[in-house]
Order: structure tokens, then C-alpha cells, then sequence
């Protein structure tokens, strides 16, 4: 869940992408698993899925690195639209159960209001490491 005032509009990364409102300070927590508000699903859930849901998982959830859940946003949270950068990202993964069951991210560099708020998703998704290839939309 966002813990910064956000927005969706178009991207120039990729259909929308989320953006802040206000400006971000270097180190400041941006994104936070909140098990009352993200969703889950095991494994074994998530194989039971359709080809259809997989495919929408694929491109909104991400095979956390330290349950081995996916994880995911509620529909129509902004967290949908977040887009993927391995060179221009400005959201580094923390993974401290001490903060957070889940990974967690923040700034890694002071970011100006109405930025594009990027992560890469190798980082933090085990299931991206492990396809043999990266997904069409990566």
C-alpha cells in the first residue's frame, strides 16, 4: 500500500503509471505490505487459476521472495499501475521482517512531485527469476 499521496495517469514507460503527488525525501518508506488492506494467494492457489487470471497475476502480483505468496493490490488501487525500469527505477526493495513481513520499498533518491514512481521488478519478484523468459510486458 502506498504510504505517499499518489495518482495514476498514461506513462511514457508503459500504459498508466503511478505518480507522486508530493515530493519524496531520499530513504522515505514510498510502498508498504498492510496484510488488512494487500491481498495473497498461495502457490497452490495461484495454480489453480485460469490461464486468463494467471496471466492478469503475472502483470499485478509478485511472488514474494519472503512468504512464497503472491502478492498483490486490491482492484483499483493505484499500486495496479506500477511500472517496471531495470536502469531509471527510483524505488529500491528493503526485506526487514522487522519492518515488514514483506518487502518494502523507499526512495533511493529524493524524487520531485508528479514522478513517475518506478521499481525493478527483479528485485523483489521470485517468480520473474525464475521464467526462462521475461514476460512480453517486461
Amino acid at each position: 500500500m502506498y504510504l505517499v499521496p499518489v495518482y495514476t495517469k498514461e506513462s511514457q514507460i508503459q500504459g498508466k503509471g503511478v505518480f507522486t503527488s508530493e515530493e519524496i525525501q531520499s530513504g522515505q518508506v514510498v510502498w508498504q505490505y498492510n496484510s488488512s488492506h494487500d491481498k495473497s494467494l498461495s502457490q497452490a492457489d495461484y495454480v489453480r487459476l485460469s490461464a486468463d487470471e494467471k496471466m492478469y497475476m503475472e502483470k499485478v502480483a509478485y511472488l514474494s521472495p519472503t512468504s512464497n505468496t503472491y502478492i498483490f493490490p486490491p482492484k483499483d488501487d493505484p499500486a495496479l499501475y506500477t511500472n517496471h525500469s531495470s536502469t531509471k527505477n527510483n524505488l529500491s526493495v528493503c526485506i526487514d521482517e522487522r519492518v515488514s513481513p514483506e518487502p518494502y520499498f523507499i526512495a533511493n533518491r529524493g524524487i520531485a512531485k508528479d514522478e513517475e514512481l518506478v521499481n525493478n521488478y527483479h528485485e523483489f519478484d521470485t517468480a520473474v527469476s525464475l521464467r526462462e523468459s521475461n514476460p512480453i510486458w517486461l
